[in-house]
């Protein structure tokens, strides 16, 4: 067959490609919103025209016998349906993974949980995959975003009683002193203060908090040594622990350096040995160590109270938390009584890119403050 004639064939058999190709495309267009299977079997059939049409091209322009180009379009009719039949069962197969893909996203749109179900293509298992972790990360932030309202309510419910009780004594006893119907006026002042110095302190640690949690309260830092601070605590808050009949004992003071804002890190100190002193019983001991594991520098606080139980353990820093369900004034000065204390310490700990961790004893309870050391 000579050069000529190989050119003829490839023109015919693009030829036949490009009118087949455009037509197919047409019809697609038109049909654009049409189930899966019919886009497929347009693309099969197209093909297989194509085939069809090169063939009568070359037949018709190489004068090939009659016979011989009926052969070869019996072939080709025959393998196209052949391919068209097996396209419609491939395509079913596409096609029922596509609905499933539509119904995980109706169920991604109505919040519910997507199930992991296998396709048959690398590209929709992509999808569905994709559609899944999407499900669990939309439920994960709804269950999170549950929780925090559902805390935030307490919190709120909490603070107002704590807010309430002092306000109405305020109110109960300045009604007695208006009228002048207090035998012992002197008392009642005292009392007064009392209740001021406790709704100041509980406002003070709502704000403080606030402050911190939103990171408004930049971080101060120089090199601590953290024995020396937590060695001043220790001496401020005897007198105060002595008062309630309770020692307080620094057993270990290794030689150890962070870098601190030392007011907030006192903060987060004192709110746990005021704790520690209010929940000690009298006789008892608060045992306070410093040490250095690693690259961390270590306060533990052990005290040797009733202790927390083991359902309370996971709540000892949410905000408004108090082991006891009884709204009372607390017992030891600047213990607060509202459950900020804890959450602001470990805010503080956390704004220092550290950790505190609560765990039972026996007897009592340990809590265990950690802040990278200085190299």
């Amino acid at each position: 067959m000579t050069g000529p004639e190989y050119g003829q064939i490839i023109l015919s058999a693009a030829g036949a490609a490009a009118v087949t190709g455009v037509a197919a495309a047409v019809t697609l267009r038109l049909a654009r919103r049409a189930p899966l299977i019919v886009h497929i079997v347009v693309i099969v059939v197209a093909a297989v025209l194509a085939v069809a049409g090169g063939i009568a091209l070359t037949a018709s322009g190489m004068y090939i016998s009659e016979s011989d180009t009926a052969v070869a379009l019996t072939v080709t009719a025959v393998s196209g349906v052949v391919a068209v039949l097996v396209a419609v069962l491939l395509a079913r197969t596409l096609s029922t993974d596509a609905r499933t893909l539509a119904h995980d996203a109706r169920d991604l749109g109505n919040g519910l949980s997507v199930a992991r179900t296998p396709v048959c293509t690398t590209e929709l298992d992509g999808v569905q995959r994709e559609l899944v972790s999407s499900s669990d990360r939309l439920l994960a932030a709804r269950d999170a975003a549950v929780a925090a309202e559902l805390a935030r309510r307490e919190l709120v419910t909490r603070i107002a009683h704590d807010l309430l009780t002092p306000a109405a004594s305020i109110r109960a006893i300045a009604e007695v002193l208006e009228d002048g119907l207090s035998s012992e006026p002197e008392r009642h002042a005292r009392q007064l203060s009392a209740h001021v110095g406790r709704l100041h302190a509980l406002v003070g640690d709502l704000f403080e908090l606030s402050r911190i949690d939103a990171g408004a309260a930049p971080l101060d830092r120089e090199p601590v040594s953290v024995p020396d601070l937590v060695s001043d605590l220790v001496a401020e808050h005897a007198a105060l622990a002595s008062a309630h009949e309770v020692e307080l004992v620094l057993a270990r003071a290794d030689n150890v350096v962070a870098a601190l804002d030392a007011r907030q890190f006192s903060r987060a100190v004192v709110n746990v040995l005021v704790n520690a002193i209010e929940f000690s019983p009298s006789g008892a001991r608060v045992e306070i160590t410093v040490s250095r594991e690693a690259d961390t520098a270590v306060v533990t606080i052990r005290d040797h109270g009733p202790g927390i139980a083991a359902h309370d353990l996971p709540h000892v820093f949410e905000p408004g938390w108090r082991a006891s369900a009884a709204r009372s004034a607390p017992r030891v000065e600047g213990a607060g009584g509202a459950g900020l204390g804890l959450a602001i310490t470990r805010a503080v700990l956390l704004a220092h890119g550290g950790e505190v961790t609560a765990r039972t004893t026996s007897p009592g309870a340990e809590v265990t403050l950690r802040v990278p050391s200085a190299s």
